[in-house]
C-alpha cells in the first residue's frame, strides 16, 4: 500500500482536514460555491465558519434574515450529503474603530452590536438545528483580554503593527482549532475528512500557509491536534508550509 499523496502516512491512517476558505465570502459566495468546494469531496465532517462579512464587509453586505437562510441552506445540503458532523462558528471579536474606518459607508453606527446579530444568529441555528457550536467568540471575550492589547489574537497595531482589527494571529488560528479538535474528538475517524469552509479566517490570512492546511492556519493546527493522538503528527506543531510532507495539503 502507498501513502498518501504528499503525506508520507500509510492509506487510512489519517484524518484528513481540507482547507476552503475564500478571503471576503459572505455566506451568499460560500453557498454559490458550495457544490464545488463541500460537496465534490463528500467530507464526513463540516466546519462552516461565516458571518463577518456578511456584518461587516460594506462591499458584500448580506442581510441578518438571509445570511441565516444561507446558513440553513448549507447544514440541510450537508446533511443530505451524509454529513455526519457539522460545526457552526460564532464569529470572533472585532476592533470596532478599525473596521469603521475602513468601511467608513457601512449603514451601521454600532458594528460590535450589529455583529452580535449574526452572532446570534449562528447559536440560534446550531440550537434549532441540533449542530455543535464553536463557540470561538465567547472564548476570546472570556480571556479577559481588549481586543487592542499586544496579547489579543485578533491582529491589532500592538501585536502585528496592523490596524487589522478582524483577522486571527497564530495564536488565535491556534485557539480556533483547538476549540474544533475538541468538539470533533471521538468523531471524526482515520480515514475520513474534516472540510473547513467558510471566508479568509478559514483561509488563514495573513499567517504561514495560508488557503492550506499546513503552516499556522486553523485547518493546519487542527490537522495536528487531530492527528496527534493516532501518532501520525510529530513535533510540536503543524508541518510547516511548503515543506515534502505539505505539498498535496
Amino acid at each position: 500500500m502507498g501513502a498518501e499523496p504528499g503525506t508520507g502516512t500509510p492509506p487510512g491512517r489519517e484524518i484528513v482536514v481540507l482547507n476552503r476558505g475564500v478571503g471576503g465570502n459572505s455566506s451568499r459566495d460560500g453557498l454559490a460555491r458550495f457544490q464545488r468546494d463541500v460537496e465534490a469531496a463528500h467530507p464526513q465532517h463540516l466546519i462552516l465558519y461565516f458571518g463577518i462579512n456578511d456584518a461587516l464587509n460594506s462591499s458584500k453586505l448580506v442581510p441578518l434574515a438571509e445570511f441565516r437562510a444561507n446558513l440553513q441552506a448549507m447544514v440541510d445540503r450537508a446533511r443530505s450529503l451524509g454529513v455526519r458532523t457539522i460545526v457552526l462558528t460564532t464569529p470572533n471579536p472585532i476592533v470596532a474603530s478599525y473596521v469603521k474606518a475602513r468601511h467608513p459607508n457601512h449603514p451601521q453606527a454600532d458594528l460590535e452590536a450589529y455583529l452580535a446579530g449574526y452572532d446570534a444568529a449562528v447559536r440560534d441555528l446550531a440550537r434549532a438545528d441540533d449542530l455543535l457550536l464553536a463557540d470561538l467568540g465567547r472564548e476570546i471575550r472570556q480571556s479577559g483580554v481588549p481586543v487592542e492589547d499586544a496579547r489579543s489574537v485578533i491582529r491589532n497595531e500592538a501585536n502585528s503593527r496592523s490596524a487589522d482589527g478582524v483577522h486571527l494571529t497564530a495564536a488565535g488560528n491556534r485557539l480556533l482549532a483547538g476549540t474544533c479538535a475538541r468538539l470533533l474528538a471521538g468523531r471524526a475517524a482515520p480515514g475520513e475528512t474534516v472540510l473547513c469552509f467558510g471566508d479568509s479566517i478559514t483561509f488563514g490570512a495573513h499567517v504561514p500557509g495560508a488557503g492550506s492546511a499546513c503552516g499556522q492556519t486553523y485547518p493546519a493546527w487542527l490537522w495536528y491536534f487531530l492527528n496527534r493522538p493516532l501518532g501520525v503528527a510529530q513535533g510540536d506543531a503543524p508541518p510547516a508550509a511548503g515543506t515534502p510532507a505539505t505539498a498535496n495539503r
